[in-house]
């Protein structure tokens, strides 16, 4: 029955992935192609006029259909299969414990009272339940707020450099984004606090702290602090402060629906320069690229694993590692534990095979004591699904800014096979960790020479193995800038941690040098904090363009133009026979 849940909650993302990748996106590309049609005719023709004009209306009434049907359907799907998830998993798990409860009783009267402690897990993984509840119901507010910013880049488009001024709208409903999602940290956070001081888990209780604490900061921050003025009663300063980050925020919206316009430009040169202007392949590629069209780019699918070990598994065996300090069991699955007082530990999770269904206090302990096959097969996973669901989608609204459009299918699992694997032996090699990923990147259908350079595989896994200076890596790219012609086998691995609005960047950093970015700019010179390809070993820190990004425009790393340069050069020559139609 959990399986069956867990299938029902991903087919609800499916549904509204097919009504984006199927239906939005080709709409678009043929209102896109009309007014191409309409610009074919003189400026002072009024036809042109009415076209363009009958063109924008078409827009808007297919976008209100579209999205308002999307997103009915989604929620509704989504509200119906997790709330029946979170009573029927209850219900079943109640009926297993009371089962279980009473046959104790009479046969081991001890055992039946440590159940009780089970029976406290049941409530807790509940009440986490309709966190997440909260949690799904505030991504669905953010992304009919992205749909919205796609809507007015889509006029903008249409309307020519007077559509800049729609560039203050966009500014204001990211701001409006920024804030909901804020909203949403600080509700895992709190959820990560109480479950961690009800559940006896210090390490979670750490993890809710510091996220709350790192919400607390953009919170201040993209309100211009205008709520320590409130905190003194100056409510006038306070109005102020507000009123400056909120225009701010109107500029960096202007500012990238120039930087919009500009990376459509961009595209075109380097695909005609590539292909030759006017040629039929490269009419091909500017259709599948969708120039004028929103979301626009290049579409690349991303091939998402998370890395988990079998209980089952004797080669890498779970027992033997929790007793190494490799995996913390404990600590990963939520239960009590002082995690050794470290809040990087991976947000992972430990469930039961084929579901979502957590494994219970007491099992662990059996399995702890008496080793693997002890119990029903379990996986430890290195990161929670919705975690790792949140990192893609941030890497997908971030890649927009390259004229790169990634598509996200359901996030599948892959099996560690070897103590390389856990942790992942990045080695002192140049680049470090290739060989190991290879043979990852392998097992799910990376050979090498001829891959599909659109299809990018990214797995999130639990640490790397410590270099000879101690440090550890964040994420890991294999190979840069890959070529059709190239043997190595291409994609990225990364580590989740805490707290996550400053490592959320990671995966799309990774995937940044997957698609030809170095930690120096176009110019070779240094990076700022600003900039997502930032790296504390190569980089500047903070700067005065920093300062304002944070302070006053979008309020979180970016892609700067040059970077789309860069990337598309990559496309348009190394990357051009697997990429380009």
């Amino acid at each position: 029955m959990t399986q069956f849940i867990t299938e029902a909650r991903e087919k609800c993302e499916e549904v509204r992935r097919w009504v984006e990748e199927k239906i939005s996106r080709p709409v678009d590309e043929w209102v896109s192609r009309q007014e191409r049609s309409c610009r074919e005719l003189p400026w002072w023709n009024p036809l042109r006029w009415f076209c363009e004009i009958v063109t924008i209306l078409v827009k808007i009434v297919v976008w209100v259909v579209v999205t308002v049907g999307k997103w009915v359907v989604t929620l509704v799907c989504q509200i119906v299969t997790i709330v029946v998830g979170i009573i029927v998993t209850m219900v079943l798990r109640l009926i297993a414990w009371l089962v279980s409860f009473f046959v104790c009783l009479f046969t081991e009267p001890l055992e039946a009272l440590k159940s009780f402690r089970d029976l406290w897990t049941i409530v807790l993984d509940t009440v986490e339940d309709v966190f997440g509840l909260v949690t799904v119901l505030l991504d669905d507010v953010i992304g009919i707020l992205e749909d919205i910013e796609h809507l007015l880049d889509t006029l903008a488009t249409s309307l020519g450099w007077l559509g800049v001024i729609l560039g203050i709208l966009k500014g204001i409903v990211r701001f409006a984004r920024d804030l909901i999602d804020i909203v949403k940290d600080v509700v895992v956070g709190a959820k990560d606090i109480v479950l961690g001081i009800f559940g006896f888990s210090l390490c979670r209780l750490l993890r809710g702290l510091t996220n709350l604490g790192t919400s607390a900061a953009r919170a201040l921050l993209d309100t211009g602090f205008a709520p320590v003025a409130l905190l003194f009663g100056a409510v006038p300063l306070a109005a102020v402060l507000l009123a400056i980050r909120i225009i701010g925020a109107a500029a960096a919206g202007v500012r990238d629906t120039v930087d919009l316009r500009r990376l459509q430009q961009i595209i075109t040169d380097n695909v005609n320069s590539a292909l030759g202007e006017g040629s039929v392949r490269a009419l091909r590629a500017i259709r599948t690229i969708g120039i004028g069209a929103n979301p626009m780019g290049l579409p690349f699918t991303v091939a998402a694993r998370r890395l988990f070990i079998s209980s089952d598994d004797r080669e890498l065996n779970l027992q033997q590692m929790h007793t190494d300090g490799i995996i913390n069991l404990y600590a990963l699955a939520g239960k009590w534990s002082d995690c050794n007082g470290d809040i990087n530990e991976p947000e992972g999770e430990v469930v039961y095979a084929g579901s979502d269904l957590k494994v219970s206090y007491a099992d662990l302990q059996t399995f702890l004591a008496k080793g693997p096959g002890s119990i029903p097969e379990f996986h430890v996973f290195a990161i929670t699904r919705a975690r790792f669901r949140s990192h893609l989608e941030t890497a997908q609204r971030k890649a927009l800014a390259l004229g790169v459009q990634l598509f996200l299918p359901t996030v599948g699992t892959l099996r560690a096979s070897s103590p390389e694997h856990v942790p992942l032996n990045a080695g002192e090699e140049d680049p470090p960790g290739d060989t190991v990923q290879q043979v990852l990147f392998s097992a799910i259908g990376r050979t090498g020479k001829n891959d599909d350079l659109s299809i990018i595989p990214a797995i999130s896994h639990f640490h790397y193995v410590l270099s000879s200076q101690g440090k550890e890596h964040f994420g890991l790219t294999s190979w840069f800038r890959p070529s059709s012609e190239d043997e190595r086998i291409s994609g990225v691995t990364y580590r989740n941690r805490t707290p996550d609005w400053v490592f959320r960047w990671v995966l799309i950093h990774e995937l940044g040098h997957y698609l030809g970015l170095n930690h120096r700019n176009r110019a070779e010179g240094d990076r700022s904090l600003d900039e997502i390809m930032f790296a504390p070993s190569t980089g500047i820190g903070l700067r005065a363009s920093a300062v304002f990004e944070f302070l006053l425009l979008g309020g979180e790393p970016r892609f700067p133009l040059d970077d789309a340069r860069t990337v598309w050069q990559w496309i348009t020559t190394d990357g051009a026979q697997s990429l380009l139609p």
